[in-house]
């Protein structure tokens, strides 16, 4: 998800504290009966989702693989949607201003089937019992942040971009209790930051690194979890300008790019980068963008063989406008549909 600094939010000014945040979670329900499989012979997805509501404006979004389930959330408000991917109609999940919600940004859903919710400007992270919507933690990140996108590792460990401070956060639990680390200090590491500009955005777990793009910069970088080292990836000089979310799939990148900066003939679209093993060079091949277009694209996830796109809006909200064209939709591409470039 991309933000600019708004009138109608005021963003505090503080420097990073280096202080790790912990919260007693809720304690969580009993162990749900194991989800059916999303999987079902014959199905075929639709080509688009639709999101209501008029001012919803919807930004992150993930799909749990478990149960077929897709989740996105609202900038305008708190409000999460879930609908299955087999449907093409989302409904609210989890009204505005639940557990004190009042916006979201990043979403990821773990291998337990627990939803990971970003609070954007307000700094914080949620954890969600998607079974029973039960709130398993509330966290806190650096003050004056912006909690952006998540990811997953498949140890459960997750991680989260702040976009307007130079922090990573590396999010852990032990029994009930889940702790928000200021894990990486990215003032002493080799990646550009611009402050009171959008910085570190999307960012995906492949293995033991992390991939994460800087939308201010288009700069794409690796951060290995195990040691902290910082490497920027050799695009060949292609830069991934405006970049917000970002899937793994077979060895390839999907960088959604939509265009909150205004690059001059940059096309709103999903650029597909194929990467080395080591991940320290990649090179653009392709892009995906749908029939008629993206409707400023921000948050991704894949799911059978498509892509499933989040068409935001956002540079209309940004700028207090309604939306250009309504429902507002998720699009949902075959990866087949990729063209070369």
């Amino acid at each position: 998800m991309t933000k600019q600094p708004l009138s109608r939010r005021t963003l505090l000014s503080a420097t990073a504290a280096t202080a790790a945040t912990a919260v007693l979670a809720v304690t969580p329900p009993a162990a749900a009966r194991p989800a059916a499989p999303a999987r079902a012979r014959g199905e075929v997805l639709p080509d688009h989702y639709v999101v209501p509501g008029d001012r919803a404006f919807p930004t992150g979004s993930t799909n749990d693989p478990r149960t077929g389930h897709l989740y996105v959330g609202s900038a305008e408000d708190g409000t999460l949607y879930r609908g299955h991917l087999t449907k093409p109609q989302l409904s609210p999940w989890s009204s505005d201003g639940t557990d004190g919600r009042s916006i979201t940004s990043g979403l990821a859903v773990d291998g337990a089937g627990r939803l990971f919710v970003g609070g954007a400007d307000t700094g914080t992270l949620r954890v969600y019992d998607t079974t029973s919507g039960t709130l398993l933690a509330l966290l806190h990140g650096v003050e004056g942040g912006f909690v952006n996108e998540i990811t997953v590792a498949s140890d459960g460990t997750a991680y989260a971009t702040d976009s307007f401070r130079p922090v990573i956060y590396r999010l852990t639990r032990s029994g009930v209790r889940w702790t928000l680390e200021r894990w990486l200090d990215v003032a002493r590491t080799p990646i550009d930051w611009v402050d009171g500009q959008h910085n570190l955005n999307g960012i995906v777990c492949v293995g033991r690194y992390l991939l994460t793009v800087n939308s201010n910069t288009g700069q794409l970088w690796r951060i290995d979890r195990h040691t902290g080292g910082v490497r920027e990836v050799d695009l060949g000089g292609h830069l991934l300008r405006n970049g917000d979310g970002l899937v793994w799939r077979d060895g390839r990148l999907h960088v959604v790019q939509g265009n909150i900066n205004d690059t001059p003939g940059l096309t709103p679209q999903v650029a597909v980068v194929q990467m080395s093993a080591d991940l320290s060079a990649g090179r653009y091949t392709a892009r995906i963008i749908p029939p008629g277009g993206f409707r400023h694209p921000s948050s991704a996830s894949i799911a059978r063989d498509r892509i499933i796109v989040v068409n935001s809006q956002y540079n209309r909200w940004i700028a207090g406008l309604p939306p250009e064209v309504l429902p507002f939709t998720v699009s949902s591409i075959p990866l087949t549909d990729a063209e070369p470039v």
